[in-house]
């Protein structure tokens, strides 16, 4: 879940200090209502109760999705003129994270930093839009009696593919994905990512298809 602190902050428009709720561990898979914050532009905006001013005030946090292999630490924009001693502190804490157990919720996912939360808001957006299409593609694949697979999502956003693949067949193995996605693709040819698909699975020597994951198989749509 996610968790937050409390901080002492000084309003720049009426200069009155009071305490403003900041948030230090983002969790992106079961707090939609926070990540819609951060894709909007929102997260960071606070309300001076005096004067009612809304003003921008970044914090340092970390934003965790299992489910889309996302770790990222995000510091502040203005923390970017000494960018190598904090990417070392921000390293360090990664370290730490590891060493406390946390980091086996993601093994194996390389973390990601970040200077501003401008950074990670373009990242999830466009994440948002690969997943409305994996979602399309997923109910698509139901109606035509296809199971899904799910692709590692860093592959996925790497060659710019859905976070599922479609296949016939027992197991995802390139034959059985090609004539599932070429099936779709003849009732639905307005998903660029399908056809992105298409062209990863014609260019496999083998069957094996490298850039799906094992760990979760079916794809179920993004988060609600």
């Amino acid at each position: 879940m996610s968790t937050k602190g409390i901080i002492n902050i000084e309003c720049p428009h009426c200069g009155d200090c009071f305490d403003a709720d900041f948030w230090t561990v983002v969790r992106g898979d079961s707090d939609a209502y926070l990540k819609d914050l951060i894709i909007s532009g929102e997260f960071d905006l606070l309300a001076c109760p005096k004067c009612s001013a809304v003003f921008s005030h970044e914090e340092p946090f970390l934003y965790l999705d299992p489910r889309l292999e996302l770790l990222v630490f995000v510091m502040p924009e203005n923390y970017l003129p000494e960018k190598e001693k904090w990417l070392a502190k921000m390293k360090e804490d990664y370290a730490a994270l590891g060493s406390a157990g946390l980091g086996g919720i993601l093994e194996g996912v390389k973390p990601e930093y970040f200077f501003g939360v401008g950074e990670l808001s373009a990242k999830l957006a466009r994440d948002r839009d690969m997943e409305e299409e994996s979602e399309v593609l997923s109910f698509l694949a139901v109606d035509n009696k296809f199971k899904t697979a799910r692709v590692k999502a860093g592959e996925a956003r790497r060659r710019d593919l859905p976070f599922c693949l479609p296949y016939s067949g027992k197991a995802p193995l390139r034959n059985g994905a090609l004539s599932a996605v070429k099936k779709l693709l003849s009732v639905n040819d307005a998903l660029p990512r399908l056809k992105n698909l298409l062209n990863e699975l014609e260019a496999l020597s083998g069957e094996e298809i490298p850039f799906i994951t094992r760990k979760l198989p079916q794809f179920s749509g993004p988060e609600k």
